[in-house]
């Protein structure tokens, strides 16, 4: 079972790196290394799941465009694609590494159709609005609190994954706790792991030490919107979708419309679903190093 990145957690980091080169598979799908093509300027963005592939859709007026990923963390060439655009079906021709686009009529609802998975539905918004400001405002007000706690659910494919408690101490201070799982404590450029509970704990060193808390999304987030008003535990909220790019990865955040703070948030990537709960901020934390 693998575990999560530290450093993902408080700052994304599950990103690719960018080339020129891709790999063959034994189906004739091509799995590339470099990122796909980023979403059209002004689309709506939105991401989801076709058994363990990222399926990510971004709307233009008039056009359709799908991005896949690969489990193994590029995108994923060679498919044949099609769009259910209301009663309508089109089909998808390759808009670059992993991406399959095509003219379609607006509608509410649009299922993308990937050879060899599951399609995935996406219900579209009536009148989606201009978030790009709200989420810059919620980075701001995530990187300004002086603590943070969330639990974290983590999976690679469409069962299992991982149950994770996240405490985060500003400036430089981290615990997590995977249930049933490995731990880690982290103060400055000091670190302890130990990979089960009751097992002894290894120290080593943090280097470069951490800067907590930062928003899940990291320092990059496009295509903004509102896609409707919502409540959180009672708590008015705008629940906005975005992308970042250059992980790539894509978003739903539930953010706080007073606080600017998230208090939900979904990411899709390659095999990295994860949904974050934040529970508590600015609460004081004691995070100390292991008996």
């Amino acid at each position: 079972m693998w575990k999560p990145l530290l450093a993902g957690a408080v700052a994304l980091a599950v990103g690719a790196t960018a080339c020129s080169s891709g790999s063959v598979s034994k189906s004739g799908l091509t799995v590339g290394v470099e990122n796909p093509p980023q979403p059209p300027r002004g689309a709506l963005v939105l991401g989801g799941e076709s058994g363990s592939r990222a399926v990510a859709l971004a709307v233009t007026p008039q056009r359709l465009t799908a991005t896949v990923l690969s489990p193994d963390g590029g995108p994923l060439s060679g498919l044949t694609v099609s769009f259910v655009a209301g009663s309508q079906v089109v089909q998808a021709r390759p808009c670059g590494a992993g991406c399959y686009s095509a003219r379609a009529p607006r509608a509410s609802r649009v299922v993308v159709r990937p050879s060899g998975s599951k399609p995935v539905v996406f219900d579209l918004p009536a009148k989606p609005r201009p978030a790009a400001a709200i989420v810059a405002r919620a980075a701001r007000a995530t990187r300004t609190l002086k603590s943070l706690v969330y639990l974290e659910s983590l999976r690679s494919g469409p069962t299992g994954g991982l149950l994770t408690t996240w405490e985060l101490q500003a400036p430089d201070e981290v615990e997590y706790r995977i249930r049933r799982g490995a731990s880690a404590i982290v103060l400055g450029e000091r670190r302890w792991d130990r990979s089960k509970p009751g097992a002894p704990w290894r120290r080593s060193e943090q280097l470069p030490a951490l800067r907590v808390p930062q928003p899940a999304w990291g320092s990059r987030a496009t295509n903004a919107y509102v896609l409707r008003e919502g409540r959180v535990d009672g708590r008015p909220v705008w629940v906005v979708s975005f992308a970042n790019p250059n992980t790539p990865a894509w978003f739903t955040a539930w953010i706080d419309r007073r606080t600017y703070r998230p208090l939900r948030l979904h990411m899709t990537a390659a095999a990295h679903f994860m949904m974050h709960d934040y529970l508590a901020f600015d609460r004081p934390l004691q995070i100390r190093p292991p008996r």
